[in-house]
């Protein structure tokens, strides 16, 4: 485990652990990219059974997380929050790389 680490997004992440997170962050947008063309539907939180408990529950997470703008709106801005952290570790991943070169050519006198 690397004492370094990067910051995308709300999370922080060890350089060692940058390229396992780009592929993660990536999976989930391709999952995400699939969910898109259906979720326009979704316009709220359906209960998950017919009793006082469920219904109150699913109105109010989806008021309180889909704010009435129904599930593409949440799925694009996670789209966009993840979009946003694999730019940031793929520009840290490359700037680091360039780091790691020249200092492996001035080590070695190249």
């Amino acid at each position: 485990m690397s004492n370094q680490y990067v910051r995308a997004g709300g999370w922080r992440i060890d350089l060692d652990q940058v390229p396992a997170a780009i592929k993660i962050f990536n999976d989930a947008l391709e999952d995400i990219n699939d969910l898109v063309p259906d979720s326009h539907v979704a316009k709220e939180i359906r209960p998950m059974g017919d009793d006082h408990v469920s219904q109150t529950l699913a109105k109010q997470v989806s008021e309180r997380h889909l704010g009435g703008r129904g599930a593409i709106w949440a799925l694009t801005q996670l789209q966009g929050e993840l979009t946003k952290a694999v730019s940031t570790l793929e520009a840290a991943q490359r700037h680091y790389r360039k780091i790691e070169d020249a200092n492996r050519s001035s080590i070695s006198g190249k």
